[in-house]
């Protein structure tokens, strides 16, 4: 169910959270925040990839209002780092992430697990509603964060990755092969460049999204070859072929409403 007044409760944490720096776009703080605010399944939220706290304090913020206390962000939060590039010679994040969650007023709701996903999953007993993926881009450590936390989803819970529809392999391969073509995976989609699906323990749960799924499967399967290996459009292929591979696959805004219709248990 969504919290009561749920649109104006979103639209004031978006505007509390936007001068946290980051890399979510409108949409996507839109459609995390409403992951956060209306809870699948019971457990807890898990982050895997903080930078400086934009999507760890807008988690914090939303699923207050579902009544959850916590959240748990897990990443080492140091610089330069193989698994994020685009960090560059930056310095670590770890002073600005933390406080940002002091300033947003967040911070005794926040874990924080200073270690990476792969140190903190044979430590792991929790069972998890939320698992946002957010953290190693290639295809090795999505795969590895999905498969180190799956043994923890609740029944009915979410797992959401970022920068799918981004020049990364990790994420478009692990949505399309390990969730897309998965019988334990139900309703899917793509919001900006945040991609979701639904989990179930039952298969046959997710028997009634079998053709969705498929149809998706088949247009995010075209963006692969343009991101494999690499990890950015391998120099043969068009940066246009990419674009328009992009284009084809829905990533528009989620109604709040029909995500709720979306993730409801028929059984």
């Amino acid at each position: 169910m969504l919290p009561p007044d749920f649109i104006a409760s979103r639209d004031t944490i978006l505007h509390d959270v936007a001068d946290v720096e980051g890399h979510l776009s409108w949409k996507e703080m839109c459609f995390l925040c409403l992951l956060g605010a209306v809870p699948t399944a019971r457990g807890s939220i898990l982050e895997i990839g903080s930078f400086k706290g934009r999507s760890t304090v807008l988690l914090a913020k939303a699923a207050a209002l579902a009544g959850d206390d916590r959240v748990h962000a897990v990443d080492p939060l140091n610089a330069p780092s193989s698994t994020d590039p685009d960090l560059g010679d930056a310095n670590s994040s770890a002073d600005d992430f933390h406080d940002n969650l002091h300033r947003k007023g967040v911070s005794e709701r926040v874990t924080h697990h200073a270690m990476r996903s792969e140190e903190l999953a044979p430590e792991w007993s929790e069972p998890l509603r939320l698992l946002w993926i957010d953290g190693d881009h290639t295809i090795e450590g999505t795969r590895r964060d999905l498969e180190g936390f799956r043994p923890f989803l609740a029944d009915g819970a979410i797992v959401a990755i970022h920068d799918v529809l981004h020049a990364f392999e990790g994420g478009a391969r692990v949505f399309a092969e390990d969730m897309l073509l998965s019988r334990h995976f139900g309703a899917s989609g793509v919001v900006g460049s945040i991609a979701w699906s639904q989990y179930h323990a039952d298969p046959a749960e997710t028997e009634r999204h079998r053709p969705a799924k498929l149809d998706l499967y088949r247009r995010v399967a075209r963006l692969i070859p343009y991101v494999a290996f690499a990890g950015r459009p391998s120099p043969g292929l068009s940066k246009f072929g990419f674009k328009l591979a992009r284009w084809r696959i829905p990533h528009g805004p989620m109604e709040p409403d029909r995500f709720v219709r979306m993730v409801e248990h028929r059984g």
